[in-house]
């Protein structure tokens, strides 16, 4: 497996909150749970190390467990939800409702199988030769409807923050959906499945910023967005993503929580 990716922030010089990493045979994309634009500032998340160390120390343990082929993706996970839990070293309100969080998605080639797990709205989308890819996203979050934004600012203030309320309820609940945050058994809600290796010709392990121009904005298909990635790689992807984002910058045409998010896009080429 070849993988090339790039990841990139909301703007440069501001922390990004994605992260990719790859080793033999495995790639990982996190996206962290951020704050729409318009609240960000104000939200206090009881944790003293931040949303991109969280994403990076997950990310890293992910990628060490997820390296041992014996190990199942989900206990790879669970393993490295629990390491960074650990890894606060009780500084943290871990219970907080806005304690950090991610989504995952982890590819592996293992022997003779492409091994997937995803956890939250980042997306792989892999071509087996099929007239349309296999697309693997979970949906359990984005079902809850974003609020109307408005054009009284402090209305729509109101509004996102109540809508973050009802999200950050249902983290990690029965009748809600799971996320890496610090309860390991989030893992094992994940979906996950494998191919044989004969089957897969090619994918893309995104976060739902390197997404948009498909399931967001409606401008190109799986199959083209699979192709353009092909064609003129992750930064591609990304260079016309962020043109699209710039003729809608006050989130009406497409309503979405940020004009921009990061983005992040790993192709894997067999």
């Amino acid at each position: 497996m070849r993988v090339t990716g790039v990841s990139t922030p909301t703007r440069p010089f501001r922390d990004n909150e994605d992260w990719l990493g790859s080793g033999p045979g495995v790639v990982v994309v996190l996206d962290g749970c951020g704050q729409p634009d318009n609240i960000a500032e104000d939200t206090e998340r009881g944790c003293a190390h931040g949303l991109p160390w969280y994403v990076k120390t997950l990310g890293t343990a992910v990628l060490r467990s997820a390296g041992d082929l014996a190990t199942p993706l989900d206990d790879a996970l669970a393993t490295a939800i629990a390491e960074t839990a650990t890894a606060h070293h009780g500084r943290c309100d871990l219970h907080h409702p806005s304690t950090p969080a991610s989504t995952v998605v982890i590819l592996r080639e293992n022997r003779r199988t492409v091994e997937y797990l995803v956890l939250g709205d980042s997306t792989i989308a892999i071509d087996d030769g099929s007239p349309e890819p296999i697309v693997v996203t979970d949906d359990r979050e984005i079902r809850i409807p974003f609020p109307s934004i408005g054009s009284d600012e402090e209305q729509a203030k109101r509004n996102t923050r109540e809508y973050m309320a009802v999200v950050e309820k249902l983290r990690n609940q029965p009748d809600g959906f799971p996320i890496a945050a610090a309860d390991p058994q989030a893992a094992y809600r994940a979906l996950a499945g494998h191919l044989g290796t004969e089957q897969v010709r090619r994918a893309i392990v995104a976060s739902d910023g390197a997404t948009r121009l498909v399931d967001r904005f409606g401008i190109l298909t799986w199959t083209e967005l699979l192709d353009l990635a092909s064609s003129g790689g992750p930064e591609e992807v990304i260079n016309q993503t962020r043109t699209a984002e710039t003729t809608d910058l006050e989130c009406k045409k497409w309503p979405r929580g940020r004009a921009h998010d990061d983005a992040t896009l790993a192709l894997c080429v067999f």
